[in-house]
């Protein structure tokens, strides 16, 4: 047994040693962690100071914000996020800075007026919303404000996948996951001592959204050397809307399965319980932390493999994935598992006694560990339709589960309409990797 432990270890040595491409997504895996550590810290931080000093209230009302934000910018991007990582990821090996400024116009073409559009059409329909849907009539003025973050966060997340493009793997991790929360703490740390009232996170919230989406554009206009290339457009408007299309689809649903909880349980129950689930839902997904980093990497790995027809390189690299995503998980399972009532009584007094949802919760992201980037593999490989056709069966039947749960059950029924979503997704995007590839995408024991 020791000396098979030890002749493990020496193939993964010598395996780092010789193989670049391993190398390199060890190494690029480890800092996209230590920044990914730095957003789920903050975000636990933004978490906390708002649950424990402003009321869980307060944190509901910044849940119902992000969540409406979150489906407006879906609309906004029109999948060209992904679509446009895509082309920008060819590009760059080509070193073709011209064709990446002429995608990445063409891209801007489109989501700049929709997402004013959008904005302006949540504006108007603040009033309404609040007083009808969620049944809380002092949310209209924050919600006017929210709309007008429709834009920035659009930005923010298109900059964000294209410097993805390009490889810059920091930034993309450090603007997905850390920016606006890192923001947000300093800002609440120094508004604590200032005012205390319970939209005073949401405004936070607010500003670091716009200026995070700003800067996420001037770091864009630097790497991709916009001034000084030329412009040439050798992916039209259809060729965008037609990669992008499907996965406009697929966002929107995915976006729905992550928000539709919040929302419905928004219109049912106090800004409280919202708060209290969504915080719940934070404390699960920190189990989630390396994936996204590993994502980051696997992603243009999938597209080089895929665009090389190597169908070996693809395999090595999902199975890789897996593997990491796994075993730097596992530990995180075990603490949240042991020690739930702990972490819960740091949240404050409203939160005692929800350690059942929590073990809901994180019943369902132990299979999105197991699966590994069954979805992330479809959607880099020209299956886009099959992912988005996925994607609509698994958001219907968990709004339909949100639906039916949540007005009986409340917290407790939104939490089980989440496994089923998620079970579900995971299930048929594993069953179509296995059906158009010949293996299992996720960890092998």
């Amino acid at each position: 047994m020791a000396g098979s432990s030890r002749d493990r270890i020496s193939d993964l040595w010598q395996r780092y040693r010789q193989d670049p491409a391993h190398r390199e997504l060890l190494h690029s895996s480890f800092i996209s962690l230590l920044i990914r550590g730095l957003g789920v810290s903050t975000g636990f931080l933004v978490t906390w100071i708002t649950a424990r000093f402003y009321g869980a209230d307060a944190l509901g009302v910044v849940s119902i914000c992000v969540a409406i934000l979150s489906l407006a910018s879906v609309f906004g991007k029109l999948g060209m996020d992904v679509a446009l990582m895509r082309f920008i990821t060819g590009f760059a090996t080509r070193q073709q800075f011209d064709s990446i400024k002429g995608v990445y116009v063409t891209a801007m073409r489109h989501v700049v007026p929709i997402s004013l559009g959008i904005a302006v059409l949540l504006w108007l329909l603040a009033e309404p919303m609040a007083d009808q849907l969620f049944h809380k009539p002092d949310l209209a003025p924050v919600l006017r404000i929210n709309a007008w973050c429709t834009l920035p966060l659009v930005l923010l997340l298109l900059h964000s996948e294209a410097v993805r493009g390009l490889k810059h793997i920091g930034s993309y991790t450090f603007f997905q996951t850390a920016a606006v929360s890192t923001a947000a703490t300093l800002l609440l740390f120094l508004m604590m001592t200032v005012a205390t009232g319970r939209f005073i996170p949401v405004y936070i919230q607010f500003v670091c959204i716009t200026l995070v989406g700003l800067a996420s554009c001037l770091i864009w206009l630097r790497g991709s050397r916009f001034f000084q290339s030329a412009t040439r457009h050798e992916v039209s408007g259809q060729q965008l809307r037609a990669t992008a299309g499907p996965m406009f689809t697929t966002t929107i649903m995915q976006l729905l399965m992550s928000w539709a909880g919040t929302l419905i349980l928004a219109s049912h129950v106090p800004e409280a319980e919202v708060g209290i689930y969504n915080a719940l839902v934070r404390i699960s997904v920190f189990t989630n932390i390396t994936i996204l980093d590993i994502n980051s990497i696997a992603l243009p790995r999938f597209v080089e493999a895929w665009s090389s027809s190597d169908r070996q390189a693809l395999r090595q690299t999902t199975r890789s994935a897996a593997r990491m995503i796994f075993l730097s998980s596992l530990p995180i399972f075990l603490i949240l598992a042991i020690f739930p009532a702990t972490l819960l009584s740091i949240f404050g007094k409203d939160f005692a006694g929800h350690e059942l949802p929590l073990y809901l919760l994180l019943a369902g992201q132990f299979v999105v560990v197991l699966v590994g980037l069954p979805s992330q593999l479809l959607n880099m490989t020209g299956r886009q339709a099959a992912l988005r056709n996925i994607s609509i069966v698994s958001a219907v039947i968990n709004i339909g589960s949100c639906l039916f749960l949540i007005p009986a059950y409340g917290v407790i029924g939104a939490c089980i309409a989440q496994i089923v979503g998620t079970l579900v997704w995971n299930s048929l995007c594993v069953y179509a990797v296995y059906k158009e590839f010949g293996f299992w995408s996720g960890v092998r024991f």
